[in-house]
This record gives C-alpha cells, sequence and structure tokens, in this order.
C-alpha cells in the first residue's frame, strides 16, 4: 500500500530549491535591473526639469559682451543669493536704451519681457519658462499624479494577468513614452507624456520587486528586499552623474529610457512567479517551473517531493459555498480592511518624510548633485541594517524603534539652534532612519496579505503612499510662515505611526499567508498569544 504523503506548501519547496542557485541568481539579476531603471524613472525629473539661473534680457545693453558692469544698474541685486534678481529689471526713461548708461535707467523696477538663462541645453530654457515656477514645479506634481494612478492599476493587472505581465508593460510603457517626450516642443504636450510614462510605466518596481520576493522562501524575503533598495540607491547615484555631465535634457532622456525595451523583451522569457501559478489555481504549471528550476541548479526534482505540492486555494475548506470573489472577501473582512488603513498610513508617512527631507535638504550643500548623492547615500547603511535587525528582533519593534528615532530627530532639528557641527548629522540620521522604516514598511506590507490580492492591497498601500510623495513637494513653502514647520510635521506623522503599529501582527518567521483567512490568522494568533502570556 502506498504511502499517503503529507502536503507541503511552496516555502519548503523553496527553501529545499535553495535561495541562491544558479535559477534565482540569474532571475535576480533580470529582476535588479528593471529595479535599477525604476530609480531613473521615478526621480528623473529632479534634474530634467531642475531649477535654472537666469536674468532679464536687457536690448541695448547685452552687445557689451565683455563688460558686465552694467548689471548693477540694469537688473537689481538679490541680496539673499547675491546675484541679479531673476524676474525684474529697472525700467528706462526712453523705451530704447542707446548707450547702456546709467542715466538711461530709473529707480523702478518692472518685470521681465524676455530672459537670459546659463549656458546649456535645459527643459527651463527650451520651454522660456523663466519666473514661471509653478510650471517647471508642475513637471514633479503631474509625474506623481501619473505614479498615483499607477498603482492600483498595475496591482490589477499583475494579480490577474501575472507578475511578469506586469512587468512588461511597464517597461514597455516607460519606453515609449518616455522616448516619445524627448521629442516634444510643446510644454502641454511633454507634461501629457510624463503623465502616461508615470501612469503607465509607474508600476515598475513594485511589479519586479514583488516577483523577486515570490521567488524565495521566508527566510530570505529580507535579504531580497535589501537586494532591491541598495540597487534602487546605486540608480539614484548614477542618476545624478548623468546628470551632472549631461547638459542636455533631451539627451538625458534618451540614455535614461532607451533600456527599459531591454527588460520589455526579456521578461517574456522568464518563467511566471510559482506561487501566482498556484493562487490562481495552476498547479501544473508551477510544478513544471519548479522542476525546472531544481534541474538549472543541479537537483533532482524527486528530491523536492513536488508530487505533494499543497494548493492552499484549492483546499475545499477555504472554498466558499457562493464563490464569493477574493475582493469581496478582502472587502467583507474587517481584519484585512483595519490591516489596509494602517499600512496605508504607515507608507503615506514613509513616502512624505523621506521624499520630503531630500527635497528640504538642498542646502546641505553649494553643490546640488553632491547634496543629492549625500542624501541618497545615507541609505545604503540602513539597507544593510535593515536585515540584521528585521529578523533579529522582528517588524515591530524595528518599526517602532525607527519611527520614533525619526520623529525625535526632525524635532530636535527643529527646534534646537542651527549649527553645522550637528545640524547636519541629526537630519541624516532623520533621513536614515525613515529609511529602514521605509524599507521594513515595503517587507511588512508584502508579508501580511494575500497571495491572490497581495499586488492589489500593496498596490492600494502605495497609492496612499503616494499623497506623501504628493504633498512632499510643496513642504518647503512653510518655511515662509516658520522656518522648523516642515519637520515638525515629519515628526509629528512618526509619532502616530510608531503607535498605529503596535496594532499590528508580527510576521517575522510566519510564511507569507496564501488565503485570506491565512492572513487574517495572523491576527487571531497575536492575540492567543497575548491571551496566553
Amino acid at each position: 500500500m502506498d504511502e499517503i504523503k503529507k502536503p507541503i506548501n511552496l516555502d519548503s519547496v523553496l527553501e529545499s530549491l535553495g535561495p541562491y542557485g544558479r535559477y534565482n541568481l540569474l532571475n535576480f539579476v533580470l529582476l535588479l535591473f528593471p529595479v535599477l531603471l525604476s530609480s531613473f524613472y521615478e526621480c528623473g525629473f529632479i534634474f530634467e526639469a531642475q531649477e535654472q539661473t537666469y536674468r532679464c534680457e536687457v536690448n541695448g545693453c547685452e552687445e557689451r559682451f565683455n563688460d558686465t558692469s552694467w548689471l548693477d544698474y540694469a537688473i537689481p541685486n538679490n541680496t539673499k543669493l547675491n546675484r541679479p534678481d531673476m524676474c525684474s529689471r529697472y525700467a528706462t526713461i526712453n523705451d530704447t536704451i542707446h548707450q547702456c548708461t546709467p542715466d538711461e535707467f530709473i529707480n523702478k523696477t518692472v518685470p521681465c519681457d524676455s530672459f537670459v538663462y546659463e549656458k546649456g541645453r535645459s527643459f527651463v530654457k527650451e520651454f522660456d519658462l523663466g519666473c514661471q515656477e509653478w510650471k517647471r514645479a508642475l513637471v514633479g506634481t503631474v509625474h506623481n499624479s501619473g505614479m498615483f494612478a499607477a498603482m492600483l492599476v498595475t496591482g490589477a493587472i499583475s494579480d490577474r494577468f501575472g507578475r511578469k505581465v506586469a512587468v512588461g508593460i511597464a517597461s514597455f510603457a516607460s519606453f515609449i513614452f518616455g522616448i516619445g517626450r524627448a521629442f516634444t516642443n510643446n510644454y502641454l504636450a511633454y507634461l501629457a507624456m510624463h503623465f502616461l510614462e508615470a501612469g503607465f510605466g509607474g508600476g515598475l518596481y513594485p511589479s519586479a520587486y514583488v516577483l523577486a520576493v515570490e521567488l524565495v522562501g521566508l527566510k530570505q524575503r529580507v535579504i531580497v528586499s535589501a537586494m532591491c533598495n541598495m540597487t534602487f540607491v546605486v540608480g539614484e547615484i548614477l542618476l545624478a552623474l548623468l546628470a551632472w555631465f549631461v547638459d542636455s535634457w533631451r539627451i538625458y532622456i534618451f540614455i535614461l529610457y532607451s533600456p527599459a525595451i531591454l527588460v520589455a523583451i526579456y521578461v517574456w522569457f522568464m518563467n511566471e512567479s510559482a506561487r501566482w501559478l498556484l493562487s490562481k489555481g495552476r498547479r501544473e504549471e508551477a510544478v513544471n517551473i519548479l522542476k525546472s528550476a531544481a534541474k538549472i541548479n543541479n537537483l533532482d526534482p524527486r528530491k523536492l517531493e513536488l508530487d505533494a505540492l499543497g494548493d492552499p486555494l484549492l483546499d475545499p475548506k477555504n472554498q466558499t459555498v457562493d464563490k464569493m470573489s477574493q475582493f469581496s472577501k478582502a472587502i467583507r473582512s474587517t481584519i484585512i480592511w483595519k490591516r489596509l488603513i494602517i499600512c496605508s498610513f504607515l507608507w503615506m508617512t514613509c513616502s512624505l518624510v523621506y521624499y520630503g527631507l531630500s527635497i528640504n535638504a538642498m542646502s546641505l550643500s553649494a553643490n546640488k548633485y553632491v547634496t543629492f548623492m549625500l542624501v541618497v547615500v545615507v541609505e545604503i547603511p540602513a539597507y544593510v541594517i535593515v536585515v540584521v535587525v528585521l529578523d533579529k528582533y522582528g517588524r515591530k519593534k524595528t518599526l517602532v524603534v525607527n519611527y520614533v528615532l525619526c520623529a525625535v530627530t526632525n524635532l530636535l532639528f527643529a527646534f534646537l539652534p542651527k549649527s553645522d557641527w550637528w545640524s547636519i548629522p541629526i537630519y541624516l540620521v532623520g533621513k536614515w532612519s525613515v529609511t529602514l522604516a521605509y524599507s521594513s514598511v515595503y517587507i511588512y506590507v508584502s508579508e501580511v496579505f494575500p497571495t491572490n490580492m497581495r499586488q492589489t492591497l500593496i498596490s492600494f498601500c502605495s497609492t496612499a503612499g503616494r499623497i506623501g510623495s504628493l504633498v512632499a513637494p510643496m513642504t518647503p513653502l512653510l518655511h515662509q510662515y516658520h522656518s522648523s514647520m516642515p519637520t515638525v510635521i515629519f515628526g509629528g506623522m512618526c509619532l502616530i505611526s510608531s503607535m498605529l503599529v503596535l496594532m499590528l501582527p508580527e510576521t517575522r518567521n510566519m510564511r507569507l499567508p496564501d488565503t485570506i483567512e491565512e492572513a487574517e490568522e495572523l491576527s487571531r494568533m497575536k492575540t492567543r498569544s497575548v491571551v496566553s502570556s
């Protein structure tokens, strides 16, 4: 009589398969490349539509190429920046300037009619956006609005049609609309292409991230997440270096977006996520992929006992009588609802503080490229440390400590007298702590939602996070009311988030839930552990 094999779960199979075998290493390389590109596409607009230096054009004086002394009496000086004012000039007695002498000007300022821009082929210069800062700033808002719209769309595509389909669509859209933007000669068309590129391609990172996480078992999820995060940082550094040496925004775009077509091609030759296939009841396809992976890793597929691979979504106890959709079940689950709202707020806090600190830190260095790299490089130790602390101390403790640390550093920076000796280090510690929290939230959110709804619910949380990234560019405007207002807001948000984390379950050493019932069980296990203690 044949022995009845006890069903095994996918995490056990992935552990036996080996997280760092040739199959996974190849897939990591192929998936980390779109992660690298996503850093270009999410942050590229910062340098693409960066602030430019310009001044009024004064016809009749511009011909004096080797003599700029006339600037002293033709254009008022901006004492704060110690340079000619960008948006006004002194009025003239006559409509036409003949000799460009001081007696042709009067002590009355008028708006500029035209502008002289600094050297280079910048976006501001080509579209003649002098003294229209709102149009330049609108680029970032439009881009983030597209990213906001992309999250839910990408999640639906990923959960319904597959992870690699979502990666392929996002990379192809990034290529088409990104390259198309480089050919635009109209400001409104340029904005439209920005929105379309972000709207259809903005899901590149979360789709590649989810596919990478689902390649490994529970013990390697933190390491894989850290790999994705550090790859993103490397991309940001390369982005700043590229912008430093390429002064044409069109060439800059070509260099950034051309590689996306490679991802759009090779992703179709990759295997789909076995976990996603199981969640869709396509067990045979999942088993074939796992057998293929075993052969690539020089393992005997029979040792994986794939015939005993359990499929929780096909288990009769996980089926409902009325066969309600998984989405309807999620809506009716108060546990999932509470978890979704809290995780969305945590994500929004991280997004607001993370981007807010980056934007408000531009005064840390006179060189904007060095400044950008400075606030980015500080993230690397956070991504290294998160690998250790999440597994050693758990998700909840890590999040609480870093939210509190970020709150304390922001409040100290806000209220203590500014000093170059300690203000900048405190500021960078705040950026470091919110980076660690951001990385932890990304991992944590992927662990508290079920496989069959994971990408959709992650995308919902990420969409809430986009609210933070939309608000962040506006926070420098608060300086006109009080110089400490932005960091006070950042600190307050972090304190609230640290308290909300206490209402969530711990997921350390817990396998990914495949069904809504398993996801709900995480909270029940938390309740039982509290009662028993």
